[in-house]
């Protein structure tokens, strides 16, 4: 538990939301369709795909401490020894702040690494703007591990 958490929080649908006053740029299931659409790209990626629903800007932190620019984190995923076979987000919460959201998941998934099946259970914190372009995008992402 954090400092002053309370562990008797309200879900909506199993996700918690947390808004602030100024939210017209974006809505609560606007972030949780683009985040959707991001992890299910990760089961399928492209390159096309891909570039579309990351920022120009993106960092991607990995839970191993590994930080990726968006070329490498594209190339990664789409080049690299892990495939992802399923992903799920639990627990997630989103904040709107303006044109940014932040999102916070349990990032649970199954697949290969180098063809050995693999599974993966780590926190997630994620932040999508929304662009010029009226799409959102993943500008940043920072995965911890968590405890047994």
């Amino acid at each position: 538990m954090g400092c002053k958490q309370n562990a008797d929080q309200t879900k909506v649908e199993s996700t918690s939301v947390i808004l602030e006053e100024q939210q017209d740029s974006m809505t609560v299931d606007e972030v949780a369709r683009a985040v959707s659409t991001f992890n299910e790209a990760m089961v399928n990626p492209s390159v096309e795909l891909m570039e579309n629903l990351c920022a120009d800007k993106l960092t991607y932190g990995h839970s191993s401490g590994l930080i990726q620019d968006k070329a490498a984190f594209i190339d990664d995923l789409v080049n690299g020894p892990f495939n992802f076979l399923s992903l799920e987000a639990a627990d997630q919460t989103i904040t709107i702040s303006g044109n940014k959201a932040i999102v916070r998941h349990i990032f649970l998934a199954k697949g290969t690494n180098a063809g050995e099946p693999a599974d993966v259970r780590i926190g997630n914190v994620q932040v999508y703007q929304k662009e010029e372009d009226g799409k959102l995008r993943l500008l940043a992402r920072q995965a911890y591990k968590l405890p047994n």
